[in-house]
């Protein structure tokens, strides 16, 4: 019988178990030097003065609006070709989510349509345009060229989404460094894992500092005295987690490669087949994930049925917020809404064994026909 190739799998060894076992021994398990060492290293790693942990990208993400104060009356845009972590947290603000297109190739904001999607929320009294979050979806980046100067003429806040991104550069400068603030996730489908876990990043000390206090009840302590300063929440990454993650990170050299290497044999393996669409193939890319795209006919649904009945697991790409339910808007995104519908994502992770990429390819082609 064939072993079943997983859709994602994260690479852990004896040195994680070794990590735990020994965060175990100290007695402090919450947010403590572990924690501090990995914020370090991570805002090392991508060239910010500040990382604050957190216990989720989505919670990081909850941390920089209410940083920033978003709240009614604010309009914040998104593309809508992304997990919808961003416009939830919008929303849970009471801020307005507007939805903006992506492209085609690239899966990332379109810099145009958010210029006609700001232009039209003023139009049409929809919210005060305040922040933009350009998603650097899959692990490649957003074109923070094109996306700023719209940022700056139109006074927005930039909350760059890196949460598929570790590691990533744009134009040779690591991603997290363009915007206001900048957030990533440690899910286990991400380049590294904490198991859940995130992160935000900054270059302005103010703003870190409100950010940890947002994470840990709102909690200053000062000359020994406890005092509670905003109403916050409980944010905060464990010591277990985050030495997990010290883990992880000195392994991330050799996951990107593998992660690169794999998505190089898709693209010899899948390069001129009529029944899927490729992704763009950027240097920078860090390859979080292995999107290909269907036309209309086959059912993309009976596509990644069809391989999981030959023992390999496939998923649909990601989703369009803007057609959940609970958005409740009639946008017009054909980008976004096609990838919605014929997206696949492919196995990739860096203990698949690149000799297993031609039986993918074989049962993604075998149920095109």
């Amino acid at each position: 019988m064939l072993e079943k190739i997983q859709l994602a799998r994260p690479w852990f060894d004896e040195r994680e178990n070794e990590a735990v076992r020994r965060v175990l021994a100290s007695g402090w398990v919450v947010q403590g030097p572990e924690v501090e060492a990995f914020e370090a290293e991570i805002a090392r790693l991508h060239q910010v003065r500040h990382c604050v942990a957190a216990s989720s990208g989505t919670a990081a993400l909850h941390l920089c609006y209410l940083t920033l104060g978003i709240g009614p009356d604010d309009a914040v845009f998104i593309p809508s070709f992304a997990w919808p972590s961003a416009a939830n947290m919008a929303k849970l603000v009471g801020a307005k989510p507007i939805f903006v297109d992506v492209l085609p190739d690239t899966y990332n904001i379109d810099a145009e349509d958010l210029e006609r999607r700001i232009r039209e929320c003023i139009r049409r009294g929809w919210g005060r345009p305040t922040a933009v979050v350009p998603v650097h979806e899959f692990g490649l980046a957003a074109e923070m060229d094109k996306i700023l100067p719209i940022a700056v003429h139109h006074s927005l806040k930039v909350i760059e989404d890196a949460a598929c991104a570790f590691g990533a550069t744009y134009k040779g400068r690591p991603v997290g460094n363009f915007g206001t603030m900048a957030v990533l996730s440690f899910h286990p489908r991400k380049s590294i894992t904490t198991g859940e876990g995130g992160a935000v990043l900054t270059n302005d000390h103010e703003l870190a500092e409100r950010c940890r206090l947002w994470r840990n009840h709102g909690q200053r302590v000062k000359n020994g005295q406890r005092d509670f300063v905003l109403p916050g929440l409980n944010y905060r990454l464990t010591d277990i987690q985050a030495a997990i993650g010290r883990i992880q990170l000195a392994k991330f050299p050799g996951i990107l490669e593998k992660r690169r290497f794999l998505a190089s044999e898709y693209f010899r393996l899948l390069s001129g087949h009529s029944g899927v669409e490729l992704p763009l193939d950027v240097p920078e890319q860090t390859w979080q994930t292995f999107m290909v795209v269907l036309g209309e006919e086959p059912n993309r649904d009976g596509v990644i049925a069809g391989m999981a009945s030959q023992g390999v697991e496939a998923a649909p790409g990601s989703v369009a917020a803007h057609l959940g339910n609970h958005f409740h808007t009639e946008a017009d995104l054909p980008s976004a809404s096609r990838l919605h519908r014929y997206g696949v994502a492919l196995p990739l992770y860096p203990g698949l064994e690149p000799g297993l990429v031609p039986r993918i390819v074989t049962a993604l082609c075998s149920n095109l026909a």
